[in-house]
């Protein structure tokens, strides 16, 4: 009798140890289930509108003809309803162009230009303005953010020979040496073209195809549904450099760049058909105290891989 009470009550203490073990174990999942309702993580795509601003678009922020299409990814993750983590991957194009206004005939029409790829990559927090209950399947989230960019870029632009100009009759022979390569995309920034690192301007630098920005811009999400959301925004590249359009100085003497880095340089630092030695010896060639900036316009499609709801059912 004594024996049977003894294991009744070893059975009646395993039994409680497992309702326990049980009851701990169920908090620790709602605990989870808790985190997993508040947390998410998204990957996606990101398409839309690229552009510059700098001493090619007429003290213009935005310039319409300036437009160029952008494609990347993005990814999100939200541990707090009312903060997002982002980074992402953009891939687009600059362009500015003098001819957009000014009159080809005019004596002060530069006639620069330039098309760049940029590549940028971003960091950035994204603070909502509203919350979205995690039952619900739809909804409208605006949101502002800032970050760190670092961005890749190459100015470049197209030489036209044209033996008849100013610039061409000054350089003399060496200038016609070009004619074989009328039309070709050049990069400028290997050539110099306001006396970087020359012996007499040799305090200009020569700057960096790399760089760093902030980004800050705003936006809308809209969620579909409890695993698709798009959003729409627009973020502008507050830069460090005013050589994204590879003009920001003064003019330097044609013949100088021309014993220093080759007619090219000379070539494609004065696009001017009416070329004055006298008149462009440092004259402004661009503002040096602005720097440029770019902007993307973005529409983003993510989709959750997880969060905003439990993986099982709670009680």
């Amino acid at each position: 009798m004594v024996f049977n009470q003894k294991m009744m009550v070893r059975k009646y203490i395993k039994s409680l140890v497992m309702i326990l073990f049980v009851l701990c174990v169920g908090v620790q999942e709602s605990s989870a289930q808790r985190w997993f309702k508040a947390s998410s993580l998204e990957f996606g795509l990101i398409g839309g509108a690229s552009h510059y601003s700098g001493d090619l678009t007429n003290n213009k922020f935005f310039e319409a003809r300036g437009l160029k299409g952008s494609i990347g990814v993005i990814t999100r993750y939200t541990p707090r309803e009312m903060v997002t983590f982002r980074l992402s991957a953009q891939y687009g194009q600059l362009e500015g162009d003098d001819a957009w206004y000014e009159d080809p005939n005019d004596v002060n029409n530069r006639g620069l230009n330039f098309t760049s790829d940029i590549w940028d990559f971003t960091g950035a927090a994204e603070f909502n303005f509203n919350s979205i209950d995690t039952r619900q399947k739809s909804g409208v989230i605006p949101f502002a953010f800032i970050g760190a960019s670092v961005f890749k870029y190459n100015p470049k632009a197209a030489f036209e020979y044209d033996p008849t100009t100013d610039l061409a009759l000054y350089l003399g022979q060496s200038y016609n040496d070009l004619e074989s390569r009328d039309g070709e995309e050049i990069e400028l920034q290997p050539l110099g073209t306001e006396g970087q690192q020359t012996t007499e301007f040799n305090e200009r630098e020569r700057y960096s195809l790399t760089q760093v920005a902030i980004p800050v811009g705003a936006g809308f999400k809209f969620k579909l549904s409890h695993k698709w959301t798009v959003g729409v925004e627009y973020g502008a590249r507050i830069t460090f450099t005013d050589y994204l359009d590879d003009l920001s100085d003064s003019y330097v003497d044609p013949t100088r760049l021309q014993s220093q880095y080759g007619a090219m340089s000379a070539a494609m630092s004065v696009r001017d058909r009416n070329f004055d030695p006298v008149f462009f010896e440092n004259s402004p060639r661009g503002e040096s105290d602005k720097n440029d900036l770019y902007g993307i316009l973005g529409l983003s499609v993510t989709y959750r891989i997880y969060g905003n709801r439990t993986i099982c059912p709670s009680f």
